[in-house]
């Protein structure tokens, strides 16, 4: 037989192979645990184990469909074995190829080409994997698998060339199966390749899709739900989503019954039925997405129904079930895996805002209450800063943590001691000290103080008064500056009164920023408007807070107290 007949037969042999391999490939392209771990190329050994064999073991059927050439097996063993390593890394590279080797040695131990081929195969596998983090950053993905097998290729023959013996029966064979397999085997890992990019494509695909999908239906649904689930927020979102779904019926429930069912069944589906189906309850009690794929798995009874299959999504508010989105269609088992990620994208959303609305009733709570207490207003405002402050400096001082503690326990049991109306200037101080030593602990030498205080000065003043502006001038003046600045706190005698002043030399900014509503988000800080308005409860229209900001140079908070006017 001439050497070109041989070739013309190593060639329909190893097509045959590639066209086993490609029909392989597209069997495991459906399999999702398959394509998940061939993705992720970080996984450990005992995570790739299913695919290590199953890659293993078809490299060593391509061993048994070789054709026998000289002493030697012409075949696609490498293919599933290089392809492998290009998909998931190098781990699934080196052991499918150390199963398909030591097998190919195994069953011709001291055979003319055994040592060599073992011996390639195991380094075709180590070479993929070691390529896998470029052929993924590769564009052009098939063709990268097409040249680098065929280099891989070339590497087996001169592996041939170096280990096997006698020597001139290896140049003789490298002679004849080099380029058949050079060329058969490079194709095949390129059209694999090809097969699993089209797959992953039409995921990506798909997944554009649903993506696409569930924003267009939370775009016009979402404001609808900042108004809580109920039987009009459920109405039009569910006419919604079955126009924009294509659904035969789609269903909102609470916790007891149907809220809404729009579409094929609203005869005998509607809020008169206060029972709900068993997979309702199931998906209600385990928090998880449940699917439907017969009238007997939903539920419904009626001779004439024409709902077939269900996806149901529990809707959460605090990981709490408080209902579920219902999406029918009219053909059992319909539901596909786009159908279930919709349903859990929407559910996401959808319970996303009823917890916001829920937030915002509980704003609103919160902010009556607010009013209703202005003093009490501030003093947990000042807890929880200084908490935080301490809490963050125990991870790193504890011993500077446990004095700041003290400080803290000073501030509040001298505040205490002074009665519920009003304390000592003297005392007023202290405050301020206990609060800008937990300040300074945070700053460092980025803040500086300077107390100017009248000697002798005598006031009663409300606690707390000079605290909210001495901790606005530190947080909204000096905290920007990379290199801090100075607050300078100072109280003297005036006409008529006593003058107390707090300024910061920080950045400054609109004294407008500093506003009276406690409702405008745009407020710098509700602590002045506290300070207002219990200066004017406690002394009347004659005691002042103005505010004098100047942008780059600092802002000036001062006080003014009329004489003979007790707090």
């Amino acid at each position: 037989m001439n050497s070109e007949t041989v070739i013309i037969q190593i060639i329909i042999a190893l097509v045959q192979q590639t066209g086993l391999n490609i029909i392989v490939a597209l069997l495991l392209s459906r399999l999702g645990m398959f394509t998940r771990i061939i993705r992720n190329r970080n996984h450990e050994l005992k995570d790739v184990l299913f695919p290590i064999l199953v890659l293993g073991i078809l490299g060593t059927l391509g061993t048994y469909t070789g054709i026998p050439i000289q002493g030697a097996l012409a075949n696609a063993r490498m293919v599933p074995v290089f392809v492998g390593g290009l998909l998931g890394g190098p781990v699934v590279g080196i052991f499918a190829g150390l199963i398909a080797g030591i097998h190919r040695w195994g069953i011709d131990v001291g055979g003319f080409t055994a040592v060599s081929c073992m011996v390639s195969t195991i380094a075709e596998g180590a070479l993929a994997g070691f390529l896998s983090p470029y052929f993924y950053r590769s564009s052009r993905k098939p063709l990268f698998a097409l040249w680098t097998a065929a280099i891989a290729e070339v590497m087996q023959m001169i592996l041939i060339l170096i280990t096997a013996r006698p020597f001139p029966d290896a140049v003789n064979l490298v002679k004849v199966i080099s380029m058949p397999m050079i060329i058969a085997n490079a194709i095949g890992c390129s059209l694999i390749i090809l097969v699993f990019e089209n797959l992953f494509s039409e995921g990506e695909r798909m997944a554009a899709r649903q993506s696409h999908q569930v924003l267009k239906i939370a775009d016009q649904t979402l404001a609808l739900f900042r108004r809580g689930l109920n039987p009009e927020t459920a109405t039009a979102a569910a006419e919604i989503i079955r126009k924009e779904m294509s659904l035969i019926a789609v269903s909102f429930t609470d916790r007891d019954r149907i809220l809404v069912h729009s579409g094929a069944g609203d005869d005998h589906h509607n809020s008169s039925q206060s029972m709900l189906t068993r997979i309702t309850k199931e998906a209600m009690r385990s928090g998880l997405l449940m699917t439907a794929g017969t009238a007997d798995e939903i539920g419904c009874f009626h001779p004439e129904c024409a709902l077939k299959s269900a996806v149901i999504a529990p809707l959460l508010r605090d990981d709490e079930c408080i209902g579920t989105l219902k999406l029918y269609k009219g053909q059992e088992n319909a539901i596909n895996q786009a159908d279930i990620e919709t349903a859990r994208g929407l559910a996401t959303l959808i319970s996303s805002q009823l917890e916001l609305s829920r937030l915002e009733e509980q704003k609103k709570l919160l902010r009556q209450a607010q009013m209703l207490a202005l003093q009490a207003q501030i003093n947990p405002h000042f807890l929880f800063n200084a908490i935080n402050t301490i809490v963050s400096l125990i991870r790193t001082d504890p011993e500077k943590g446990r004095e700041l503690l003290v400080h803290l326990g000073t501030f509040y049991r001298n505040n205490l001691q002074a009665g519920d109306t009003s304390v000592s200037l003297e005392t007023e101080i202290k405050h301020i000290k206990a609060y800008l030593e937990i300040e300074k602990a945070r700053f460092g030498d980025r803040l500086n103080v300077v107390y100017d205080i009248q000697p002798g000065l005598k006031l009663d003043l409300p606690p707390l008064l000079l605290q909210p502006l001495v901790e606005n001038a530190v947080i909204h003046g000096i905290q920007p500056f990379p290199d801090g600045g100075t607050v300078t706190i100072r109280a003297m005698d005036a006409e008529g009164g006593t003058f107390l002043m707090v300024h910061d030399n920080g950045q400054g900014f609109k004294c407008d920023e500093f506003c009276d509503d406690p409702e405008d988000a745009k407020c710098k800080s509700i602590g002045i408007d506290n300070i207002r308005q219990r200066l004017l409860n406690l002394y009347g229209p004659s005691s002042t807070l103005h505010l004098i900001c100047k942008q780059g140079e600092g802002t000036t908070a001062s006080i003014f107290i009329p004489s003979g006017v007790s707090s």
